[in-house]
């Protein structure tokens, strides 16, 4: 295969790997306005679209509709949210129908795309907050990345990165899964006693 035709499947691949999901897709070079433009402008930017993204950090269940309210974060070039950045603030994404609590926890990644509503006055425990909001036309729940605690044990004499004799050496990764039962050590069976002679 030459060069060329590999770098084209690379092309493709990594384009394929940062697509939205398609609840949150928009049209190309469709106008989305950021989180900052709505909350500093709000009855200029009514009606726009947005794609935000965020942490959930309360669930509300309406009559008719759900409220989300979203610790905002930047969005990863194919719609994740990039929860190790700093968050802009919070805002409130408002949903038709019913969104199950449980499923829609406090602490789910999610993304909404839908057109901003301006800004409502709310409370964060005791202080006042204004929430920009948002109206979704459609949303995407993240998946859940497990942690793993691992530890790296580099194998002697092929230690890492180092230079000439040694030879680099991927090291070894242990992965430390939880127990499911009590911990502790075991006891061993009692043994029967011998039999005393007559």
């Amino acid at each position: 295969m030459s060069l060329r035709l590999l770098l084209v499947a690379g092309i493709v691949l990594l384009s394929g790997c940062a697509s939205f999901p398609d609840s949150i897709q928009t049209a190309d070079n469709a106008p989305l306005l950021s989180y900052a433009e709505v909350a500093g402008h709000p009855q200029e930017t009514t009606g726009k679209q947005v794609r935000w993204g965020g942490v959930i950090a309360s669930v509300t269940n309406l009559p008719e509709r759900t409220q989300l309210e979203i610790l905002h974060y930047p969005l990863r070039n194919y719609g994740r949210p990039m929860t190790s950045n700093d968050s802009q603030g919070r805002f409130r994404v408002y949903v038709k129908g019913f969104l199950d609590p449980m499923v829609y926890e406090q602490g789910r990644a999610i993304t909404v795309l839908g057109v901003a509503q301006g800004v409502e006055q709310g409370m964060v425990g005791e202080h006042p907050y204004v929430f920009p909001t948002v109206e979704a036309s459609g949303y995407h729940l993240w998946t859940d990345k497990k942690a793993v605690r691992v530890e790296s044990l580099n194998m002697w004499p092929y230690y890492p990165y180092y230079g000439w004799p040694y030879r680099a050496f991927p090291p070894r990764i242990i992965i430390h899964s939880r127990p499911t039962g009590p911990t502790g050590p075991s006891t061993p069976p009692a043994k029967p006693p011998k039999p005393q002679a007559k």
